[in-house]
């Protein structure tokens, strides 16, 4: 009986490294503005669509150190329909091929009236930092 007790840590080890993927595509990679956009692209339709993880997967390290996709959740429901509403305004934006300003590792996205999505490079890619 010992020895099973002794092989639990190392067996929650190994099926939690088996666990399978997220189901959802790798980051996307690049810091141009063809990747900017796919990121803001994918966090807003993740959100209309209620892909909590893909999202929280795309947000800047600071944010998913700090929130889950179950916080996500409750902010998002807390927000009401304004959330939504940020999610299209931001889609649309990038399906009209809104300016998009880069000044080092920081990117900013127009919405109009004063909103912006902005983005951190990060490892590589661009990550959505705030969604004003």
């Amino acid at each position: 009986m010992r020895r099973l007790a002794a092989l639990a840590p190392a067996v929650l080890l190994l099926a939690c490294a088996a666990a399978p993927p997220p189901r959802f595509p790798p980051l996307p990679a690049g810091l141009d503005d063809r990747a900017a956009r796919a990121s803001l692209s994918r966090f807003a339709r993740a959100l209309e669509a209620g892909r909590l993880e893909e999202a929280h997967a795309l947000l800047s390290s600071r944010w998913r150190e700090a929130y889950t996709p179950a916080r996500l959740a409750v902010d998002l429901a807390g927000a009401g329909p304004s959330a939504r509403e940020a999610a299209t305004r931001l889609l649309a934006a990038v399906e009209r091929g809104a300016g998009l300003e880069r000044s080092g590792g920081r990117a900013r996205l127009a919405l109009g009236d004063g909103r912006a999505a902005l983005l951190v490079a990060e490892g590589g890619a661009w990550r959505v930092d705030a969604l004003e």
